[in-house]
């Protein structure tokens, strides 16, 4: 089974995350954080663990509640957006759907990614399973995953998704073009990198179970 992260990843909420992030930043009067000039510059806040990045400027508590309160932004602004699954990636999801299964294991809310996808998929194209924010760091979702489904691969888009993918011990596939830069995906040191949407649907077509380098045995 492949397991992929949804933002960045499935859909590109790029803009939305970005506007989330300055609305945050007003709200809380976060000051001290970089006022990021567009959607490009958010590699420069989406560096390693999340809430750690942020050190750099605030306190880690301060950090938890404003990723928390973008989560919720980011959440209720999902209504306006236009698409769903990126295009390139609605055929291959869906054969995959419909053939061995895949899931979803995101830090965004269980309805809002639902609901986008839904507005991509048909039903056969749907997760198998999707697990979201309220439900356990990323690391335990993907060792259930892979104890119970057999999961054998995790596509993220940051430095921690790779992170948590090699402490499940599954092939950690990393996609160059989400929210994260290109050193900090090599500095965590993905199995595989991919650049575009288009290069994540042949590796779909080409191992649709997840299939590749061997895992390392359950932790």
């Amino acid at each position: 089974m492949i397991v992929f992260d949804f933002d960045g990843v499935l859909h590109d909420s790029n803009e939305r995350a970005w506007r989330c992030y300055r609305d945050a930043r007003r709200e809380m009067e976060l000051w001290d954080l970089p006022d990021l000039p567009g959607p490009v510059d958010l590699p420069v806040v989406y560096q390693g663990v999340l809430s750690a990045s942020l050190t750099r400027w605030i306190d880690f508590e301060t950090a938890e509640r404003f990723w928390q309160r973008h989560a919720e932004l980011t959440a209720r602004a999902a209504v306006e957006e236009p698409h769903g699954v990126i295009p390139e990636l609605v055929a291959p999801l869906t054969e995959v759907g419909a053939g061995p299964g895949y899931a979803v294991v995101t830090g965004s809310h269980r309805r809002t990614v639902r609901d986008l996808l839904a507005r991509s998929l048909p039903v056969e194209g749907m997760p198998r399973v999707l697990l979201s924010r309220d439900e356990g760091s990323k690391t335990e979702k993907l060792r259930w995953l892979r104890a119970r489904h057999g999961a054998r691969a995790y596509v993220g888009d940051t430095g921690s998704d790779v992170r948590h993918a090699h402490a499940a011990g599954v092939t950690a596939i990393a996609v160059a073009y989400g929210y994260a830069g290109y050193e900090d995906l090599l500095a965590a040191q993905p199995d595989h990198l991919l650049g575009t949407p288009p290069e994540l649907a042949l590796w779909c077509r080409t191992h649709p179970s997840g299939d590749g380098p061997p895992p390392s045995p359950l932790p």
